[in-house]
């Protein structure tokens, strides 16, 4: 029996997630938290979530079901037409190395989109080195696979796409050819334990944990992670995302509300 809103509610709850992160995509983690619930023999959410307290290995079994893995290519366009006018540039006249940090990467959409900027953009104008983490060890997989289905490819141009990218053995999937393989490293990482020993550049932090979790845990982890920003560096959030209240000097740009920089 499919879990409905008020129960799903309760399991939120619970482990300090907000209603307003998952309204519009709970059919998938409700259907397969219902699943999970009937594998234990769980009549009801009271005796899910007793039985989960006492098993950290089906806990962990439910938290990967509240992590949302949705992403394509060059979302939202006004974001990457100022990564190209503005953030590149910016960062280009101080370093010639941009190290990147996609922090919660899911399966490597915006990872390969910094890449085929960077090559189209600024190849001649400094390299770049990109961390890539997740929590989710089947997405790094699959990011370091490089394969994806045609629906997250929707909003990539058609010259970038014959470029970058060649039909796999699947109908309607695609490969990203091997040219990025080298400047990207994938690594398990969550938001709740110690952030990378690296100081990055731009930091890309889009639709997970501003949507995903509560504010208090919000603002916790994400006091770590601008730890890891170098002055004059850039944050990126997702179109929808809005950053707690901070202490540090993170100021949102002028050209474009995703965008946030670090004042010295």
């Amino acid at each position: 029996m499919m879990l409905n809103d008020t129960e799903f509610n309760l399991i939120l709850d619970r482990y300090n997630r907000p209603w307003k992160g998952y309204r519009k995509v709970r059919k998938g983690p409700k259907k397969r938290i219902s699943l999970h619930m009937e594998s234990l023999d769980c009549r009801s959410v009271d005796e899910y979530l007793d039985k989960l307290a006492g098993n950290a290995a089906e806990e962990e079994e439910l938290l990967s079901f509240l992590r949302i893995t949705i992403s394509r290519f060059f979302r939202d366009r006004q974001l990457w037409a100022s990564l190209k006018d503005m953030v590149f540039p910016s960062l280009l006249q101080r370093t010639d190395t941009l190290d990147i940090w996609s922090a919660g990467c899911s399966c490597g959409e915006e990872v390969y989109s910094l890449c085929i900027l960077h090559h189209l953009h600024f190849a001649d104008s400094g390299s770049i080195k990109i961390l890539a983490t997740d929590a989710n060890n089947t997405c790094l997989e699959r990011g370091r696979k490089g394969i994806y289905q045609k629906s997250s490819l929707r909003e990539v141009d058609a010259g970038i796409f014959s470029t970058y990218f060649s039909p796999s053995n699947k109908r309607n999937e695609y490969v990203i050819k091997p040219l990025f393989k080298n400047r990207i490293i994938w690594k398990q990482h969550d938001f709740f334990t110690a952030p990378p020993d690296k100081r990055f550049d731009l930091i890309l932090l889009r639709n997970n944990l501003l949507t995903y979790h509560s504010p208090h845990i919000q603002a916790e982890a994400l006091d770590r992670i601008l730890r890891t920003l170098k002055p004059e560096g850039f944050l990126i959030t997702g179109s929808h995302e809005k950053l707690p209240e901070l202490s540090s000097n993170l100021i949102q740009t002028d050209f474009c509300s995703m965008v946030y920089q670090l004042v010295a």
